[in-house]
């Protein structure tokens, strides 16, 4: 595996573990995930959403893990 690949690998379980203590928005999640490209991490939260591993709650604007 390529080192983008498990740098993508830590932040997926990172953003994860952050998401499993409560619900966050975007920057609170970058923040918690220690993710520092906005985009990066949102492409990463809308694929883990089409995986079913999260949710993103419109009303609120946070995302949560399912």
């Amino acid at each position: 595996m390529t080192v983008g690949g498990l740098v993508v690998l830590n932040d997926r379980e990172n953003i994860l573990s952050a998401l499993r203590e409560k619900p966050l928005k975007l920057r609170e999640v970058m923040k918690r995930a220690n993710v520092v490209n906005e985009e990066a991490c949102q492409s990463l939260l809308l694929k883990m959403r089409d995986e079913g591993l999260v949710k993103f709650d419109i009303h609120k604007g946070q995302w949560t893990v399912k």
